[in-house]
């Protein structure tokens, strides 16, 4: 009589964990080519730093150092849509050729600076060290290893600093806004305008990801958007709808 029982029970748990098996996406069988990590690296980091910087609680908010595994993981999901062979991923990638809309710095931060203090002369002269050991312990850091000043500079007291390593802004930004020589520290976190985007949105069992296009005045906003939906699930992409506003 057990026996009996078993096998429906067994067939009923290996049907469930089937089924959880395609709710699940499965990074590591999308194989990046070379087009996609050529023309889209740039946007994987920006779509990535944008899931960042609008989640205060995201794992990584306070980590300086930019997640490369994460970083391919956007790179894979956008592979899915270039892989598939509905209709619309020719007119998003071919036809409109749309990238993100994204203007995150990695590279540089700007600071208004009490430009009387001695570190900061020295900074602005591009002299590094400057003689401060909290600035420079934080210049050391973070590589920061070139210097630029605003026009008008002293009179207008900001100036950017800069450096040839990727970085997650937002602790960095935290530090030297802890510094007495720094009034206001901020790095870029936009771009003027509107336009083409994609964006993503994702959990561990699937994604979604939306190419649009921005037209008329999208130096000002843009007031027509048209949108091309796909959803990721596995390791592959379906297209869902398009739709306008």
């Amino acid at each position: 009589m057990k026996t009996i029982f078993l096998i429906p029970i067994i067939a009923l748990i290996s049907t469930a964990c089937d089924k959880n098996e395609n709710h699940v996406l499965k990074y590591d069988t999308i194989v990046l080519n070379a087009y996609v990590i050529n023309n889209f690296t740039d946007d994987a980091k920006q779509i990535y730093f944008d899931e960042i910087f609008h989640d205060s609680t995201h794992v990584n908010y306070n980590n300086p150092i930019l997640d490369s595994n994460e970083i391919i993981k956007i790179l894979k999901l956008i592979q899915t849509v270039y892989n598939s062979d509905a209709p619309e991923r020719d007119t998003v990638f071919e036809l409109y050729q749309i990238h993100g809309f994204y203007c995150y710095s990695f590279h540089s931060i700007s600071l208004k600076v009490q430009t009387e203090l001695p570190e900061i002369q020295n900074l602005a002269n591009g002299i590094i060290p400057t003689g401060e050991t909290e600035l420079d312990n934080l210049l050391a850091t973070y590589d920061f290893d070139s210097v630029k000043t605003f026009y008008g500079y002293p009179g207008f007291p900001w100036l950017t600093i800069y450096t040839k390593v990727e970085y997650n802004m937002i602790p960095i930004e935290k530090s030297f806004n802890d510094l007495p020589s720094v009034v206001i520290a901020e790095f870029n976190k936009g771009c003027v305008g509107d336009g083409n985007t994609i964006t993503i949105e994702r959990t561990n069992s699937s994604a979604t990801v939306t190419f649009s296009i921005g037209q008329g005045d999208c130096p000002a906003g843009c007031i027509y958007h048209k949108y091309w939906e796909f959803r990721v699930e596995g390791a592959t992409a379906t297209f869902v709808r398009s739709y306008t506003n």
